[in-house]
């Protein structure tokens, strides 16, 4: 059975912070930091409508959500968007944190991009500064493996 995913990277206005989730679950990402997300659900129109309603769920944000990379593999896809939280605070210019709500059990906390947590999603060390480019999005990678080294290999389009 294919399994389809969103993740999504919530960053300050400077886009020097982000906010990552310390999962809980499942037992292979325990005790890490991810993007926020979760399964696409038979009930979301799209990946955007999943996007949207895990940020709601589990941030109590609602923010614009780019597309940002796509993969595939044998097991399903995963989306993969960013979003810039441009809430005002009230004075004329941004101000330069993010405004989420601590909702579900697990913890939620902004970490400079520049000074990631160590127990991290491997894949977040690139996928990150990835997303902060300038690359026309959303890319899209193919086939994705991972080999008996823990190494990862794909082909890009």
């Amino acid at each position: 059975m294919m399994k389809h995913f969103v993740i999504g990277f919530v960053f300050n206005h400077q886009q020097d912070e982000v906010l990552l989730v310390e999962k809980k679950r499942p037992d292979w990402q325990a005790g890490r930091w991810n993007g926020i997300g979760g399964k696409i659900e038979p009930t979301d129109d799209s990946p955007l409508a999943a996007m949207q309603r895990e940020s709601k769920e589990e941030t109590g944000m609602r923010l614009n959500w780019e597309l940002t990379v796509i993969f595939t593999c044998p097991g399903g896809t995963c989306y993969v968007y960013k979003a810039i939280d441009n809430l005002n605070c009230g004075h004329e210019n941004f101000c330069n944190k993010i405004h989420y709500e601590q909702i579900e059990d697990e913890v939620l906390e902004c970490w400079p991009v520049n000074a990631l947590p160590d127990l991290i999603l491997e894949n977040l060390k690139w996928l990150i500064p990835l997303c902060l480019s300038s690359c026309q999005f959303p890319l899209t990678f193919h086939d994705i493996v991972r080999g008996g080294d823990g190494n990862e290999s794909c082909k890009c389009s």
